[in-house]
């Protein structure tokens, strides 16, 4: 008796560990031909930066703040653009609801490689990358493909949307940023909304103006910061990005990467 079922267990061990192997290999397919695709898509979607802040006194500011915001960053038709092409994808995105900690939309980045090219152009266009190497004082990269978290587009659209303090924390060898492009922030009486980007200081918590246009850089593993509940009729946008000194990482930090992406794109993340 107990012999058939370790025989069976194997078995099923066995094949599931097969299905698993099997389906990563046509993940990993997927994601390569993504990429091929994607320089095309970023020669075909060039970016326009509008921004002519210094970067040198920037750089000052992030060393000694850990945190910069740049006002009016994109050329107005480009973010128009941007948030044109996130607003079409409002149903592609994942809800997800943490009771306490999350509520919200979410679009991947591997959504973004197939519906919103120009985000895909602005997160890989060299002009920006030279702009968060200058501003965080070290040559950055693009994370990997793998992560869902490397580029995304926050949604929040329905009362009581939010995420509660946190930190984004790194599981990459180098030193780890966020960058934040606010794309759409606006109430049913077009003000701003409610829903607030906060971070917590020794002086007590911040909030951080996230007007349409604004970039906000910051090393998230090192910021506690959230974002506050939206009110009824709120529509605020964001196009989050993240960047890398070195991207190499673990397989024990890998697993721990994917178990923290299931709080926004389900469970699936943990096998794709």
């Amino acid at each position: 008796m107990w012999l058939w079922i370790v025989v069976l267990l194997a078995l099923i061990t066995s094949v599931s560990l097969m299905a698993l192997a099997r389906h990563r290999f046509r993940r990993s397919q997927i994601l390569s031909e993504l990429a091929e695709q994607r320089s095309d898509w970023v020669v075909k979607h060039p970016i326009q930066i509008a921004s002519t802040a210094d970067r040198s006194q920037l750089a000052n500011l992030f060393a000694r703040e850990g945190l910069v915001r740049i006002d009016h960053f994109l050329a107005p038709e480009f973010l128009q653009l941007l948030c044109e092409e996130a607003k079409t994808n409002i149903p592609r995105m994942v809800p997800s609801y943490i009771p306490t900690h999350k509520k919200g939309n979410t679009l991947s980045y591997e959504n973004i490689h197939r519906h919103a090219h120009g985000c895909l152009g602005l997160y890989h266009s060299p002009e920006l990358r030279e702009w968060i190497s200058a501003v965080t004082g070290m040559p950055v990269f693009p994370t990997p493909d793998r992560d869902q978290s490397s580029l995304s587009v926050l949604c929040y659209k329905d009362a009581g949307d939010h995420i509660n303090w946190h930190y984004d924390h790194n599981f990459y060898t180098g030193r780890h940023f966020t960058v934040l492009l606010s794309l759409a922030n606006k109430s049913r009486s077009g003000e701003l909304s409610q829903s607030q980007l906060q971070r917590r200081t020794a002086a007590g918590d911040e909030a951080v103006d996230t007007s349409p246009n604004v970039l906000v850089v910051f090393e998230g593993a090192k910021v506690l910061h959230r974002a506050s509940p939206t009110a009824d009729g709120d529509l605020r946008i964001m196009l989050s990005m993240t960047y890398c000194a070195d991207t190499r990482i673990s397989w024990r930090k890998e697993l721990a990467r994917r178990v923290k992406d299931t709080a926004f794109y389900g469970f699936r993340a943990l096998w794709d």
